[in-house]
């Protein structure tokens, strides 16, 4: 064979090398399973079709193929986000669901296979891919098949990259992403090697193997925090990795490698918190909390936390709930530092009774004084109000009882029995068309003061002196007198320690007077109604006319 009829022979080997490795290519890239059974991944930051195909491919030399089903262009740079389409017969791991076992308030899923925006609803399956976004009010709860959970709270945003399960086992490769907002894992413990649990947040990741711990991701601050609350949590970020123990958290700014782990603040003291909360919404507090800056409150059907009824944090140690039905809950209260690192629980169960709701009180008002003769009790008419519960105490325990007419039908009462002067308090409750009684409302109290009675004064040429009935010991008394019923045009105004007081004899015509008490600690009662005097010229007393003092009208 001459020089040139090899080189022709070599040109035609390389040719028929070159039609057999493209047609090669083209049988590996022809998926040996339909379009229904392809897994949609999502690629992550930092991935390539090597490590995309040595972590779920039974075979390394598939990234090949994965480059012609997907018509990659560069297969070690590819855009996170881009969604790869991999036949399920290549995975050593098979793609598996995630279920929504609770949803409170609005919140959407984005189903990467189509592409559309769903709303979640309680039994929704999420696949690999799939996006989970709370509002400012809702949160979901996910359970994945190993039986691990996951509460997304509120104004979250939640990729599940990975959901797989190896063969018919319950052992499960889990990748999470949280692009924003915070979560609460209770991950199902696991003794494989095979089996993952794992989040990304664009500052750090949290890798567990069983464990409870929550995790957050701040998008304003760039930081991931992390809680742990039982095992152990691998905290890694900007190539360095942190374990953070149980009762320890950490957190992530973008870029940097975790900080050293802190103890998490001890758990709100909730031992004085009530039994029975008879207000909705409810209004509870708690003593502060060293070390906490803020706190967040979740209040829940039962101590599992997996319907999360509400989901607040408040700068002081206080609860201001939702407006609930009546029931039986938990409450969950938990300190947050200056870190913004969220410490250990306490939990409260409680009954919440506040329906019927009790009337409002209005008269009389609180902390206002009433004369004897006026005490007259109202307050507003209770929708579906059968009748009221009426109590009337001289302490505000209600344990010295003065009246109790448990089946008053109307809205106002007036005492059928002389109260002495005093302090006393008053409530009442509402009985409903249904048979049911609410709570009672909550305590006002009143003085009650007896009104001033005044005897005929005592006249000379200049002066007159006048007298009235003694009041409670150590109280003082307010005397005016007036040339109107309007008291503004004062001629006498003093305060007396004794129920008496002698005064220049005023011009003839017509006078008004009033007296008030004032209490030893500084109370100033209310004035008794005026009363009217007529003064008789001076030049009338010669000849034996008498002051015609009346109590002639009371304004």
């Amino acid at each position: 064979m001459n020089t040139t009829q090899s080189a022709a022979t070599t040109k035609l080997v390389i040719k028929v090398f070159k039609i057999l490795g493209l047609l090669h290519l083209l049988w590996l890239s022809v998926p040996a399973v339909g379009h229904a059974q392809h897994w949609i991944y999502t690629v992550r930051p930092g991935d390539n079709l090597w490590n995309i195909a040595a972590d779920y491919l039974t075979r390394l030399d598939y990234w090949s193929r994965l480059q012609v089903l997907n018509q990659v262009a560069d297969p070690l740079h590819l855009p996170p986000g881009m969604k790869l389409r991999i036949p399920v017969a290549w995975l050593k791991a098979q793609p598996t669901a995630a279920r929504v076992i609770n949803v409170q308030g609005e919140a959407e899923a984005k189903v990467a296979f189509t592409g559309q925006t769903i709303g979640i609803a309680t039994g929704l399956l999420l696949h690999g891919g799939d996006e989970i976004r709370t509002g400012p009010n809702s949160n979901v709860v996910v359970e994945f098949g190993d039986g691990s959970r996951l509460l997304v709270q509120a104004n979250s945003l939640l990729v599940m990259d990975t959901l797989s399960v190896y063969g018919d086992t319950r052992m499960v490769d889990t990748h999470l992403r949280l692009q924003q907002g915070r979560v609460e894992n209770q991950v199902t413990p696991q003794r494989s090697p095979n089996t993952r649990y794992e989040i990304f947040t664009p500052a750090a990741v949290s890798a567990v193997r069983g464990t409870r711990y929550r995790l957050s991701m701040n998008a304003d601050q760039a930081t991931a925090r992390t809680e742990v609350l039982e095992g152990a949590v691998e905290f890694r970020g900007a190539r360095q990795s942190r374990t953070v123990k149980n009762g320890f958290g950490a957190l992530a700014e973008t870029g940097k490698p975790p900080t050293a782990p802190v103890p998490l603040l001890a758990p709100p003291t909730v031992a004085d918190l009530p039994a029975i909360v008879t207000r909705s919404p409810i209004q509870l507090s708690v003593p502060a909390l060293k070390g906490a800056t803020a706190y967040r409150v979740q209040i829940a059907p039962d101590e599992q936390f997996t319907t999360l009824l509400f989901d607040a944090v408040s700068t002081a140690p206080a609860i201001r709930g939702p407006d609930l039905p009546d029931g039986d809950y938990v409450l969950r209260i938990r300190g947050i530092d200056a870190k913004g690192l969220e410490g250990r629980d306490a939990d409260h169960r409680f009954r919440l009774h506040a329906r019927p709701e009790p009337p409002f009180l209005i008269q009389p008002a609180d902390q206002s004084a009433v004369l004897a003769p006026a005490l007259v009790f109202k307050w507003t008419e209770s929708q579906n109000a059968a009748a009221y519960h009426f109590q009337l105490a001289e302490d505000e325990r209600f344990t010295k009882l003065v009246s109790n007419v448990p089946n008053h039908t109307e809205s106002r009462l007036t005492l059928d029995q002389t109260l002495a002067p005093g302090r006393y308090f008053w409530r009442l409750a509402t009985h409903d068309t249904d048979g049911r009684t609410g709570p009672f409302s909550d305590p006002q109290f009143f003085r009650l003061q007896a009104t001033p009675k005044l005897q005929a004064p005592e006249v000379t040429d200049g002066a007159m002196t006048f007298r009235w009935a003694a009041g409670l010991p150590g109280q003082q008394y307010q005397f005016q007198l007036a040339k109107d019923p309007q008291f503004e045009t004062i001629l006498v105004d003093q305060q007396v320690a004794e129920p008496q007081l002698t005064i220049s004899r005023p011009e003839s015509g017509f006078h008004y007077l009033r007296i008030r008490t004032i209490d030893t600690d500084g109370y100033v009662g209310p004035y008794s109604p005026a009363q009217r005097i007529d003064i008789l010229p001076a030049s009338y007393w010669p000849f034996g006319f008498t002051l015609i003092l009346g109590l002639i009208l009371a304004l």
